[in-house]
């Protein structure tokens, strides 16, 4: 038997137990939400792990740049598709890298995400190497270019004779009007280079398309060698000289194309250097038309 009072004691601190567990379950973090106690030592693993992935990577596109750049490009006479098709296809192989070359538990804690930061990490470092590698001082593949646009005018003995209407072009097309005079057409137009553009050889070849006319070699020499604008750049106004040349390092260059008949003309403009690690060399071409 049971009084009465004791019963009600017993059920007070029933009821102060059940209060006391209540309150302890709401004092833990995300309790209600599902979400899981933070784990130190897992962490710590996953971390780890990434850190992995991420040197592995970085090694890997590092190689991957090398290889191209002192292996293949070499063997090569220019650029090919080779060169940027091999390094994207092998972005696919980085999921079998980690899993023969990282040891467990590590490699079991990758997944999709990690195959993803790891494939952009592997083509930004392989990217940012090859541009260090192929440009001055290390390399050089860019071919000499014209920097601007091109002129042809008439010299006839002190005189620098300029059409207004037609200045420059470099759409590849030119027109020239005589206007009655018998002097001697220049061609000229400014050379640039990531490295000196000096040393680069230059040649110009202008054919008449007319039967039986062949193309006449103009020029051939390095550029310095045909560096002559001074002779009649004043001639030239202020708003063409810099339509011509665009930044300082640019060598002016002036071709004397010679005494030229009323017609059309082909003139094609070749520049080349020795580059690393290949030979580079640019062709323009040109259509003047001569009234």
């Amino acid at each position: 038997m049971v009084d009465l009072n004791t019963a009600m004691q017993a059920a007070r601190a029933e009821k102060r137990r059940k209060q006391r567990e209540k309150g302890d379950k709401k004092s833990r973090p995300g309790g209600k939400l599902g979400i899981e106690n933070f784990d130190p030592k897992d962490h710590v693993e996953k971390e780890k792990a990434d850190a992995i992935s991420m040197w592995l990577v970085l090694a890997f596109g590092t190689a991957i740049a090398l290889l191209m750049r002192y292996v293949m490009m070499p063997g090569m006479e220019g650029p090919k598709s080779v060169l940027w098709f091999l390094p994207v296809t092998l972005v696919w192989i980085i999921p079998s890298l980690h899993k023969v070359i990282v040891p467990e538990p590590y490699k079991s804690r990758y997944t999709f995400g990690n195959w993803f930061r790891g494939g952009m990490l592997y083509i930004f470092t392989w990217l940012a190497l090859s541009f260090i590698l192929i440009n001055p001082p290390i390399g050089d593949i860019g071919a000499p270019d014209i920097a601007g646009k091109m002129t042809v005018i008439i010299v006839d003995g002190e005189d620098v004779l300029i059409d207004n209407d037609n200045l420059t072009s470099s759409k590849g097309a030119f027109t020239l009007d005589l206007n009655g005079s018998t002097g001697e057409a220049w061609m000229l137009f400014s050379v640039n280079d990531n490295t000196d553009p000096n040393v680069a050889e230059i040649s110009v070849t202008s054919k008449l398309n007319a039967p039986n006319e062949s193309a006449i070699e103009m020029a051939n020499g390095t550029v310095k060698d045909n560096a002559q604008c001074e002779e009649m750049w004043d001639g030239l106004r202020a708003s063409q000289q810099n339509k011509i040349t665009t930044h300082d390092y640019d060598v002016c260059v002036a071709i004397n194309l010679g005494n030229l008949q009323a017609g059309d003309y082909h003139i094609v403009v070749t520049l080349v250097e020795q580059g690393d690690p290949w030979v580079n060399t640019r062709v323009i071409e040109y259509g003047l038309n001569v009234v």
